[in-house]
């Protein structure tokens, strides 16, 4: 059957893309592993496809420079729920959530929220452009969907 298997990536558009691979190296840790004078940077998240066979199934993660003008978000709103109030929510996924918001709390982040249930826990930043982006620590044992 034709259907979409996952996310091939995730291509974030800035006015000053070195400024926001500079952002995500320093308050997430991610380690790009290509910058282009123009300032597109990219990094691969590897994977396998679940079907089992080791294929490999790689995310892409890039910022690219953008060639019209792009919103940004002012002020700090703390919208009852995280979702809905932005066009995009990044989800980028980790291990130890709590050292990643220590990490950003050093660096003058704070999050505007989080939320711990069957799925994991869950916080909500916002990057250097004003992106929202989630960050998740799945559960142990994810429910069934």
């Amino acid at each position: 059957m034709s259907r979409i298997e996952g996310i091939g990536g995730v291509f974030l558009f800035s006015e000053d893309p070195g400024r926001l691979s500079d952002w995500y190296a320093e308050h997430l840790g991610l380690e790009f592993e290509f910058r282009m004078d123009s300032g597109t940077s990219g990094l691969t998240f590897q994977a396998v496809d679940p079907d089992g066979s080791g294929t490999p199934f790689p995310t892409v993660f890039s910022i690219m420079k953008a060639n019209v003008p792009m919103p940004r978000r002012d002020g700090d709103p703390k919208p009852e729920s995280p979702y809905g109030d932005a066009r995009v929510m990044i989800n980028l996924r980790t291990r130890d959530l709590d050292g990643v918001l220590a990490r950003l709390a050093e660096r003058g982040v704070k999050p505007t929220g989080r939320e711990d249930g069957e799925y994991g826990s869950f916080s909500w930043i916002y990057d250097g452009d004003g992106n929202r982006v989630e960050l998740w620590q799945p559960a142990d044992e994810l429910p069934e969907v």
